[in-house]
């Protein structure tokens, strides 16, 4: 398998992927009348999408509301009550973003893997950043987008997250590394 591999650097409430030294998008998270946001921005720094994040008490569920420039919104929605896999419809593709244990993501594209990201700092190659890899480029910016969804309200990338257990994560049955 044929990959393409991006950097990914957190660093308080920012999120950039870069291609060698090229910097591709930024995202951008605060909060806004109790309510968590965000903003992705396109390499020339125009906003791309809005993302706000909310809880759905009734429904158990944790909702990314995602506006594109021309205002058109779509749902990020959690899937189940353990918030380890998201499911969202865009042009009428279904990408689905699970989470692994060992800060592992896979990202699909109506059932087939398109990428994954590894933020586990393991490779010496990608110490303090994170490693994404995608089967093709187009990719590049949906991924970007749903992982910059999980993101909001992190503010550094080396605190550890509070979860109950690992074993309550999705298991990566087919990892790329």
């Amino acid at each position: 398998m044929n990959t393409e591999t991006y950097t990914l650097k957190h660093f308080n409430n920012t999120l950039d992927v870069f291609l060698s030294e090229e910097k591709l998008y930024t995202s951008k998270w605060f909060m806004d009348f109790g309510k968590f946001g965000s903003e992705v921005f396109n390499s020339k720094d125009e906003i791309v999408y809005h993302i706000t994040k909310k809880f759905k008490f009734w429904k158990w569920k944790m909702v990314f509301t995602i506006k594109n420039e021309n205002g058109i919104l779509k749902e990020l929605t959690s899937q189940n009550n353990k918030k380890t896999i998201y499911s969202i419809i865009i042009e009428n593709q279904t990408y689905t973003i699970k989470i692994h244990y060992k800060k592992r993501f896979s990202i699909f594209k109506n059932g087939d893997k398109i990428a994954e990201i590894d933020a586990s700092f393991t490779h010496k190659n990608f110490q303090k950043t994170i490693k994404l890899q995608l089967l093709d480029r187009k990719d590049l910016e949906i991924s970007f987008l749903l992982f910059s969804c999980l993101k909001i309200g992190e503010v550094e990338e080396r605190s550890k997250a509070i979860i109950t257990s690992q074993k309550q994560l999705e298991i990566n049955i087919e990892p790329w590394d």
